[in-house]
């Protein structure tokens, strides 16, 4: 599903800064390309103002997800946060990072965003904002981590910039998506099942002492890594 602004090339990234966490919130819906190529949380929402996008999310037939057709700043003012959700804020681009001024049905003053950032910094969970570098960000999320990594657009490639509320996690939600492009994904994934081979081929009880021996030493980490992947 294609949509201006939309993630499909640089999902990975987006994905590989996400620690654990019980429900995922993406607030500016669009083609959803992180949304549908994360592993799923326990509770999964997607919102978003564009009627049309709406409709063609309810065709897909989502039913580990609840669509919202509705305004993100209203759901995020009014939602029952515990703590345990990421939230992760795609919004149209900053007018002054963009070569056409309209590209988006439901476009975003400066207005817009500073209020959007202003909610989001009161928010009681991990969030994740991404968009172009610019100066109304940079100013607003000054005390957040900011990640850069390399985008695309209609006009070439463009470096994409995420802000985050939180220290760099040592565990992950969905580890399918570690290293900084694809060559560092395929030598982990590689590594990894080597590993897992190795372990496999022991005979049972080398393999159940290893085990065993790993569940004493990283017991608390293994059961806060939160991601079978």
């Amino acid at each position: 599903m294609r949509y201006p602004g939309g993630k499909g090339r640089c999902y990975q990234h987006i994905i590989s800064l996400m620690p654990p966490h019980r429900v995922y919130v993406e607030t500016h819906l669009g083609g959803g390309a992180v949304l549908r190529h994360k592993r799923p949380a326990e509770v999964n929402i997607g919102i978003e103002k564009d009627a049309r996008v709406i409709d063609r999310w309810r065709s897909l037939g989502t039913a580990s997800v609840e669509i919202i057709h509705g305004d993100a700043l209203d759901f995020l003012e009014g939602y029952p946060f515990r703590g345990d959700e990421l939230v992760y804020c795609d919004p149209p681009y900053p007018r002054s990072t963009r070569a056409k001024a309209r590209i988006y049905r439901h476009d975003y003053t400066n207005a817009d965003h500073v209020r959007l950032l202003s909610v989001l910094r009161r928010v009681p969970c991990m969030v994740v904002v991404s968009s172009y570098g610019n100066d109304l960000y940079a100013e607003h999320l000054s005390d957040w981590r900011c990640v850069e990594f390399p985008g695309d657009s209609h006009t070439g490639p463009r470096t994409e910039t995420a802000w985050l509320n939180f220290p760099e996690p040592t565990n992950l939600h969905d580890y399918r998506f570690c290293g900084a492009d694809y060559r560092a994904r395929e030598r982990l994934r590689r590594r990894r099942a080597g590993l897992v081979r190795r372990i496999e081929n022991l005979p049972a009880v080398e393999r159940n002492a290893l085990l065993h021996d790993l569940a004493c030493r990283f017991g608390p980490e293994l059961a806060s890594t939160g991601s079978p992947g």
